[in-house]
């Protein structure tokens, strides 16, 4: 959750991050940039200066951003004040040494990049400041930024759960009335049936996480379906394909079964003669493809699968924002449910 105070343990960003090493590139030259337009003048003197000046800042950066990279955990450890006093001492010290070493060797070798050890020491002293002020300030805005996407996040995944948690009793209540519906036409399927039931109930709601492989998903989708081969019977039949690259994949958990569950109670379970469920599921290009195909009655499905399609949906645009999508068309006697995820 979002704190509005730095933590002991996390005050300091991420510096390794290719993105925030960007950023902080070019705040130091926009920095630069607007520090020269005090000595703005249209001659070589001022692209002089400014080249000097963009010089030592960036190799300042760098070599910050590279302490900050690998001392990370060092000054985490440390706390804010501690952690806040030495990085300011050691910038002190970085530009300090530059910015002298850098004036030496102008002096020596006369490129006239300073008049003389009194401007070195003015563009050290200003370095260093600018320095201290750019740092704490990228630190402090990275910082906020963490936590706002931290708290994104946290939002995020706690809707998700709850999303995922509205799908399961619905998935417990019809289960329970395909075996209730059992019992009087046969007792010994009936048994079977809570046997398999409770297997796979014990199974999917100790499962906490917010994925699951592809493989993991369709083992519980074939139990599921065996028990409600004993309720249908031949009225019943499914088949499932996935190619092997995929069985890994890690998909939304339960977002493959109430597809499955609304093909069985608004396809099969209304027509006398039953019919054919087919699960498909291959890469193809950069996305992964699920589809779920179901006999499909316009009557029967008019205002079915609305909760199930519309709690994939969200859960799917949580977590992959707009790069997953849930399709459904039906179409001459068939209903086509398809999920593409990227890989």
């Amino acid at each position: 959750m979002q704190k509005t105070n730095f933590t002991q343990s996390s005050w300091l960003t991420d510096f390794c991050n290719n993105l925030r090493i960007f950023t902080s590139i070019v705040v130091l030259q926009i920095a630069v940039f607007i520090y020269s337009f005090g000595f703005l003048s249209f001659d070589f003197e001022y692209l002089r200066k400014l080249s000097v000046l963009t010089l030592l800042t960036q190799l300042v950066g760098i070599i910050i951003l590279i302490t900050l990279c690998k001392l990370r955990s060092f000054f985490n450890k440390l706390g804010v004040a501690a952690g806040v006093l030495i990085l300011t001492l050691l910038i002190i010290i970085i530009t300090t040494v530059l910015a002298q070493l850098i004036g030496y060797l102008d002096l020596q070798l006369t490129f006239n990049l300073f008049d003389d050890q009194n401007a070195v020491n003015f563009i050290n002293f200003k370095l260093t400041i600018a320095s201290i002020i750019i740092c704490l300030a990228l630190i402090r805005y990275f910082y906020i930024q963490d936590q706002y996407n931290q708290q994104i996040q946290s939002l995020s995944e706690a809707r998700i759960g709850a999303l995922q948690a509205r799908i399961k009793p619905h998935f417990l209540f019809n289960s329970l009335n395909s075996i209730a519906s059992l019992i009087s036409i046969d007792a010994q399927r009936a048994e079977k049936a809570v046997t398999d039931f409770s297997s796979l109930m014990r199974r999917t709601f100790t499962y906490k996480d917010q994925t699951i492989s592809v493989a993991q998903e369709l083992k519980w989708i074939e139990q599921y379906l065996a028990i409600e081969k004993l309720r249908l019977d031949e009225r019943l039949d499914f088949d499932i394909f996935c190619e092997k690259s995929c069985e890994n994949q890690m998909i939304p958990t339960l977002s493959i079964q109430p597809l499955v569950e609304n093909a069985i109670i608004h396809g099969i379970q209304p027509l006398e003669e039953g019919g054919l469920i087919t699960i498909m599921i291959h890469s193809d290009k950069s996305m992964l493809k699920i589809t779920v195909t179901n006999p499909y009655i316009t009557r029967t499905n008019s205002n079915s699968n609305g909760m199930a399609l519309v709690n994939i949906r969200e859960r799917l645009k949580l977590q992959y924002s707009a790069k997953a999508m849930l399709t459904t068309k039906g179409h001459k006697g068939e209903f086509v449910a398809t999920i593409q995820l990227p890989l």
